[in-house]
């Protein structure tokens, strides 16, 4: 691999992009491990432009809790499959619009799909 001369091993540029946002002291140097992990990490979204390891640690800690406790709800049929859902729904409203041809005038029968047709865009937006 060859490197810059830097012991980083990151191109000048780049380390001059990835620092470039970061607060200096009175000599105008960077805090090391902040720039360290600037160059590293890259710039990613963030107040100073990009995420500590701490953060980035508490953030998948967080993730990986809400991925267990789906997986508990699912487990627990606390959760439906959303493709049980649909299949479900589109039974009922199958069956609601043939009661309804059977029994009601074209003109009112009409006015029933647009609501039905309203019911099931709304819940797509769900």
């Amino acid at each position: 691999m060859r490197t810059s001369g830097d012991p980083t091993g990151k191109d000048r540029r780049t380390i001059k992009k990835r620092v470039d946002k970061l607060p200096q002291d009175s000599k105008g140097k960077f805090d090391s491990v902040t720039a360290l992990e600037a160059i590293y990490c890259g710039t990613l979204t963030s107040e100073n432009g990009f995420i500590s390891t701490p953060e980035a640690v508490r953030l998948l800690t967080i993730a990986k809790k809400e991925q267990i406790e789906l997986q508990n709800q699912v487990t627990r049929s606390e959760r439906i499959p959303i493709d049980d859902v649909n299949q479900a729904v589109n039974i009922v409203f199958t069956s609601m619009r043939g009661i309804v041809k059977a029994n009601l005038p074209v003109e009112a029968a009409n006015q029933v799909f647009d609501e039905m047709r309203d019911v099931a865009k709304w819940l797509r937006q769900k």
